[in-house]
């Protein structure tokens, strides 16, 4: 498959041993920097840059995953793994952020996401 492939079976492991039944999106801050504009008093226009970390925010199935001993947990390793596409995404020395709640209706896990200190991806 080809860089305009996307989609299809995402599987996400924690190094752990945890696998995680992701439902609905999947979306990845990657670069580890966000800028901003500043605008100088004489119209010129400089940027600054901020370190942030890698992020990942997801939707899962409750599958019944102890939320409690995961938040607390030391950091790990997540792997999320496009089957279609045959790319990987390598997300190092994580830890789960945010507050997740569980929808009785319909199964679903919201209000977590993944902040991590290295990223790395494959392809193929």
């Amino acid at each position: 498959m080809g860089k305009k492939d996307f989609g299809g079976i995402i599987r996400m492991k924690l190094s752990t041993g945890e696998q995680i039944s992701l439902r609905g999106t999947l979306a990845m801050n990657t670069s580890g920097v966000s800028t901003e504009a500043v605008t100088n008093q004489d119209g010129s226009v400089d940027r600054t840059l901020t370190p942030v970390p890698r992020r990942a925010e997801f939707t899962f199935a409750d599958r019944g995953l102890n939320h409690d001993r995961l938040m607390k947990s030391d950091r790990f390793n997540v792997t999320f793994i496009e089957d279609q596409t045959g790319v990987t995404h390598y997300f190092t020395k994580a830890f789960l952020v945010g507050d997740p709640a569980k929808n009785r209706i319909n199964g679903e896990v919201t209000g977590l996401s993944l902040a991590a200190e290295g990223y790395r991806k494959t392809e193929g």
